[in-house]
């Protein structure tokens, strides 16, 4: 009980500062298209990223390639339901994982998302897997579900996440933030986004601490460079920063700060 009134607290500080950001100037109401048929539609993803950062852990500090796709069904009034696989290529032989091209996680993901006013609500699970698991580097697989919800409109877009691994460390993670994009001509559109993220007590274990706390600091800018219109290309720059001291001073992974960015390719369809 006490884990779960201390992790409570730190994200109840987390959504109230994302609030007092978003309250700081009236936002007028931003304008939504109007609901299309309903239908499948096709994500594909092509990242070429100088590290691998996934809340505060820095899984590896040299070039990456992420590749990953979804499937949704898209309805007009309900709602879309997906599908989803990513996975990571390691391009030098940092982590000692260069078979297989390098690849040495898949993960897969299942997930509703519905729009209810200006609030967008997602619930999903996800399934971490790692094929080439085969030293004492890598956890073993797990799976967490998770839920999340941002609020819509014209100045800029707050969100707040939670998400439960049920598997290894039997831990929550949340997760708040605000982000903001807009369209600079027909094809270009930038981005902004800046998010904290905190575990209990359990979950702190995947950065080296049994300590409830603030877990990772992130800040990144983007560009999106629409080629026709299904395919763009896409660039990203970002800041993370592992927060929690003592994880900061247990060194679980190669980094505790970092700057890190790549290219993209995307195609919807």
């Amino acid at each position: 009980m006490k884990k779960i009134m201390v992790f409570a607290g730190v994200m109840i500080a987390i959504v109230s500062a994302a609030s007092a950001e978003e309250t700081a100037a009236v936002a007028p109401v931003a304008v939504k298209e109007e609901a299309g048929d309903d239908g499948f539609a096709f994500d594909a993803t092509m990242d070429f990223f100088s590290a691998y950062v996934w809340r505060g852990c820095i899984y590896n500090d040299r070039p990456v390639f992420q590749p990953g796709a979804t499937v949704a069904y898209e309805t007009a009034e309900y709602g879309s339901i997906g599908a989803g696989l990513w996975s990571n290529f390691d391009l030098t032989d940092r982590n000692r994982q260069v078979a297989g091209a390098g690849l040495n996680e898949i993960d897969y993901s299942l997930s509703y998302t519905v729009d209810v006013e200006r609030f967008t609500l997602e619930v999903g699970h996800l399934w971490y897997t790692f094929p080439k698991a085969n030293g004492p580097d890598y956890d073993p697989s797990t799976r967490e579900v998770y839920a999340s919800v941002a609020y819509n409109n014209g100045f800029v877009t707050p969100f707040v996440s939670l998400t439960y691994d049920y598997e290894v460390y039997e831990g929550f993670y949340g997760n708040a933030g605000l982000n903001k994009s807009f369209e600079v001509t027909d094809r270009l559109t930038l981005g902004a986004e800046v998010s904290l993220g905190a575990g209990d007590d359990d979950y702190m274990r995947y950065v080296g601490t049994d300590e409830a706390g603030l877990m990772d600091f992130n800040a990144s800018v983007s560009a999106s460079f629409a080629l026709t219109d299904t395919v763009s290309l896409g660039a990203k720059l970002a800041w993370v920063s592992l927060v929690d001291s003592d994880a900061r001073d247990a060194e679980p992974y190669w980094d505790e700060d970092l700057l890190w960015g790549g290219v993209s390719l995307n195609v919807s369809l």
